[in-house]
């Protein structure tokens, strides 16, 4: 079994299509479509079934993609340990969102890049059952979430919980709030922020996706908003902002990686940064 057929199969496996294989491996289709059908031939057993519209494992395809993600998961670990625990990652590729990207991780970072100064990084924001498909074919190494991923081919770790209260503006006098909606949201959905409960109910009047957009909403007075104190600390040591009396809220971070695969030892390093990090806040 050759392990660059081994390679092809595996991306064709993950992609379930030939083409977009083809395209992450910056080779021919037809190359990748030769790959696997020596790979079949030597094996003795039909890895895919194809249509015209559509590329399937089988059952043989299925239990060989298992097997072909640890031989390759023990191909990187062996080129970790070669390259020696202190060699700095060339790249690292993380989904993460919105508040996590700009108000947890730049600490975290900065005492990374004094230690491994080479690594680049690459940063992706994509949704919860995106953020699973790309762990899964390996186009990200981690990622970080607000909720937990139901995914038996995910690992799922907390990293602990970030404090949040109710800010408004010092000028704001009313009583509307602003809410989370995802795009495409159920007019009738409850909204994401945990906030109120039914002993405190709101006024919503704004709703919007991305959580710059409720920071700034809440600074120019137009409403109030749950907020991670993390996100208000500055605006709130300006005097800009105040925090409202009102039940406890939290949010839970938590970090991702497909099970089983190996990531640098240096990665372990910046988990419990953040980790340090989202105490000061819990």
């Amino acid at each position: 079994m050759d392990l660059y057929q081994l390679k092809y199969f595996l991306e064709v496996a993950r992609e379930l299509s030939f083409t977009r294989a083809a395209a992450g491996l910056g080779v021919s289709p037809s190359a990748v479509s030769r790959s696997v059908a020596l790979l079949e031939r030597s094996v003795k057993k039909k890895l895919f079934a194809r249509t015209k519209r559509h590329v399937a494992l089988t059952v043989f395809g299925e239990a060989l993609k298992t097997r072909a993600e640890r031989i390759f998961d023990e191909v990187e670990r062996a080129r970790l340990e070669l390259d020696g625990e202190a060699q700095a990652p060339a790249l690292l590729r993380v989904a993460s969102r919105e508040m996590i990207t700009n108000y947890l991780l730049p600490g975290p970072l900065g005492e990374f890049k004094a230690r491994y100064g080479a690594t680049r990084f690459g940063f992706f924001e994509l949704e919860p059952a995106a953020l699973a498909e790309a762990l899964k074919k390996d186009q990200v190494d981690f990622g970080f979430q607000y909720t937990d991923l139901d995914d038996p081919a995910v690992e799922s770790h907390s990293l602990g919980r970030l404090r949040s209260h109710v800010y408004a503006a010092k000028k704001f006098a009313g009583e509307s709030f602003i809410a989370p909606r995802p795009f495409r949201a159920a007019p009738g959905e409850a909204s994401a922020d945990g906030y109120p409960d039914r002993k405190h109910p709101r006024e919503i009047q704004y709703e919007a996706e991305f959580l710059e957009t409720h920071r700034r909403f809440v600074l120019s007075g137009l409403c109030v908003g749950v907020l991670p104190d993390l996100v208000m600390e500055e605006d709130r040591k300006r005097g800009v902002v105040v925090a409202l009396k009102g039940p406890p809220i939290h949010r839970e971070i938590f970090w991702f990686k497909r099970r089983g695969r190996v990531l640098p030892k240096a990665v372990d390093a910046l988990i419990a940064s953040i980790r340090r990090a989202i105490r000061r806040f819990a």
